[in-house]
C-alpha cells in the first residue's frame, strides 16, 4: 500500500461490494427510471382458484419487473376459507376491503373487517375465513419479495374460461415449487 488513503479506499470497496450487489439495491437500480405503477381493477390478470374465488394480480415480478413486492386482490365467498398454510420464501401482507372474517396467525384468531390490515412473516402458519353469510370477504394482499403470485397463474383458470380445478396432487407439487406448505 502506498498510503492510508489507498488502504481505506480498497478496504471500503471490499466492505461495500456485497451491499452493492444486494437484491434491494439491484431492484432500486433496475427501477430507477420507472415512474411508478397504477393498476385499475380491470387491468390486472384475474384467475379463478375456486369456482367463485377470483384472484387478480395487479403488480407482479413477471409483468411489471418489480422484485421487491407484489399486489393482488381476492374475494372469498360466504362460508369459504383459505386453509392453514405458510410461505417459506416470502412475507405476506393484507388490507381488508369489505365483508367480515377472521385471520388466524400461529393459532391465534383475529377478527377482520373493512379497513383491517395485517402482516404475516415468512414461515408463519396462517389462514383466512369468511364468516359473513351474505357478503364476500374482499381484500388486497401481496408478497415480499415478489414472485409467489405466479402460483395463482399456475393453479388458477384465467378469467373468461370455464373453471377447471387442478388435481390436489398437482396443486401440492406447484405449492412446493413456490415454498408453500399446508398444515
Amino acid at each position: 500500500m502506498k498510503n492510508r488513503r489507498e488502504f481505506f479506499h480498497l478496504s471500503s470497496l471490499g466492505f461495500l461490494s456485497p451491499l452493492m450487489s444486494s437484491p434491494l439495491l439491484q431492484s432500486l437500480r433496475e427501477n430507477d427510471n420507472k415512474k411508478g405503477i397504477v393498476c385499475q381493477p380491470e387491468d390486472g390478470e384475474t384467475f379463478l382458484v375456486r369456482e367463485n374465488t377470483p384472484i387478480t394480480i395487479q403488480v407482479s415480478k413477471k409483468t411489471d419487473s418489480v422484485e421487491t413486492i407484489s399486489i393482488c386482490t381476492e374475494e372469498i365467498q360466504p362460508g369459504n376459507q383459505i386453509p392453514v398454510h405458510k410461505h417459506l420464501y416470502a412475507d405476506e401482507f393484507f388490507i381488508f376491503l369489505g365483508g367480515n372474517g377472521t385471520i388466524e396467525i400461529n393459532g391465534v384468531e383475529f377478527p377482520v373487517k373493512s379497513g383491517t390490515s395485517g402482516f404475516v412473516p415468512r414461515a408463519t402458519w396462517h389462514s383466512i375465513r369468511n364468516i359473513d353469510n351474505s357478503a364476500v370477504l374482499a381484500f388486497s394482499f401481496g408478497y415480499s419479495p415478489a414472485g409467489f403470485e405466479d402460483f395463482f397463474r399456475q393453479i388458477g383458470t384465467p378469467k373468461g374460461f370455464p373453471f377447471k380445478a387442478k388435481p390436489r396432487e398437482e396443486v401440492l407439487v406447484i405449492s412446493e415449487k413456490y415454498g408453500m406448505v399446508f398444515k
